[in-house]
């Protein structure tokens, strides 16, 4: 696993983020190198997230490679753009896939920038 990959998640881990109230499940993410996967599941609870290191039962089942998993947190690649090139599967509820792109660094960014924007 990669630095970057394991600094996303203690992230969220650390930071609790929230997301939009509607998404509620969880997501496992099957991350591999050389034919090994390391697990890491996201419990999202009515916009709540916690994080845990497991290869339990999910709602939605991410796979993909631990390079591509991490251009997916710095941003260098998309989300829904991964899945498009079969650079990432996804199986289960797929509408979990959208509290990812929530949870992303430049989204997060967003989302900060627009709460300090003043309203006209």
């Amino acid at each position: 696993m990669t630095e970057t990959i394991g600094d996303f998640f203690a992230d969220i881990e650390r930071d609790r983020p929230n997301v939009p109230k509607k998404y509620t499940g969880t997501i496992r993410f099957d991350l591999s190198v050389d034919h090994v996967a390391e697990h890491w599941v996201l419990k999202i609870d009515s916009g709540s997230v916690s994080v845990a290191r497991d290869a339990r039962e999910a709602d939605c089942v991410v796979r993909a490679r631990c390079d591509v998993f991490a251009r997916i947190v710095t941003g260098e690649q998309g989300v829904y753009a991964a899945v498009w090139r079969n650079l990432l599967s996804v199986e289960g509820d797929i509408s979990l896939l959208s509290t990812l792109r929530e949870l992303l660094p430049a989204a997060q960014e967003a989302s900060r920038t627009a709460s300090r924007k003043p309203e006209v």
